[in-house]
């Protein structure tokens, strides 16, 4: 049994300080992860669970390592929605990225603890050991996916021109992608999945394998990965006859869709995997 949950509006402010080796887009989707953060521990308490990221560039004789923290609350609370726009002042003082948030959202106190699964980014290959954050130009993009529980699945990315869905796949009618509980996928490998047979019942599926591209010098993408035990609906996107173009719809239309998801389905869970793609 688990008591009722609670759901405030809140608002707060939060300064990051970044290294200068962290792109400012990256730094600042950190900052504004890390002031959504710091509302929810104010009003619910402590925040379990960090993500930490190291990577290492060797150039040559020089050396860089980049490092990244990303708060998560999967127990006592959660960021349903964001209410207008985040104020974000970004400036540079002492050799450092200084980024202040102003954040106001919908906030939900989680009083058990959800069936969490397992996603993580892989890179040009379909084992563990092909975990990164790290990508370059080109570069073959899977993801492997676990959960404890049966239940629905979709992937979406978003990068500065919108958000792409990711799975179901292009043409696919199912609203999300169907999962058994305790079998490891490999989403985006042969179509769907190593490790299960996916029937194509639509003649026009495309069994999409995604690659990654870098107009400049680097970018952020951010990967979210919604789960529920519950079926849903995916987002309302929009769909080209254009093989290499995956449907979309824009970052307003997809976080209007997910925190309706988010408020009616106290069960659903979210994930988020920031990547950084160079050339």
């Amino acid at each position: 049994m688990s008591s009722a949950q609670r759901v405030l509006t809140a608002s707060g402010t939060n300064t990051y300080y970044s290294p200068m080796n962290i792109a400012p887009e990256q730094a600042q989707l950190i900052a504004i992860e890390r002031a959504k953060v710091a509302i929810i521990e104010e009003h619910f308490g402590t925040v379990v669970g960090v993500n930490n990221f190291t990577t290492i560039k060797n150039d040559g004789t020089d050396s860089s390592v980049n490092f990244l923290s990303l708060g998560e609350s999967e127990v006592k609370g959660e960021w349903i929605e964001t209410i207008g726009k985040p104020e974000i002042t970004h400036e540079f003082a002492n050799n450092m990225q200084v980024i202040t948030v102003s954040i106001t959202g919908k906030i939900r106190e989680t009083t058990s603890a959800k069936a969490l699964f397992q996603a993580d980014v892989l890179r040009n290959g379909f084992d563990d050991r092909f975990k990164s954050d790290e990508f370059h130009n080109g570069d073959d993009l899977y993801l492997s996916f676990k959960s404890p529980t049966d239940g629905y699945v979709v992937i979406y990315l978003y990068d500065l021109t919108g958000v792409s869905r990711l799975l179901p796949l292009k043409y696919d009618s199912n609203q999300a992608f169907q999962v058994k509980g305790g079998v490891h996928y490999v989403f985006f490998a042969d179509g769907v999945s190593e490790y299960s047979t996916i029937e194509n019942k639509n003649p026009r599926l495309v069994n999409c394998e995604y690659s990654l591209t870098c107009s400049g010098e680097s970018e952020v993408n951010r990967i979210y990965v919604v789960f529920s035990p519950h079926p849903f609906t995916k987002a309302n996107d929009r769909i080209y006859d254009d093989i290499s173009t995956p449907a979309n719809l824009d970052f307003d239309e997809f976080q209007r869709w997910l925190a309706k998801n988010r408020r009616q389905d106290k069960d659903m869970t979210l994930k988020i995997r920031d990547i950084t793609i160079r050339n």
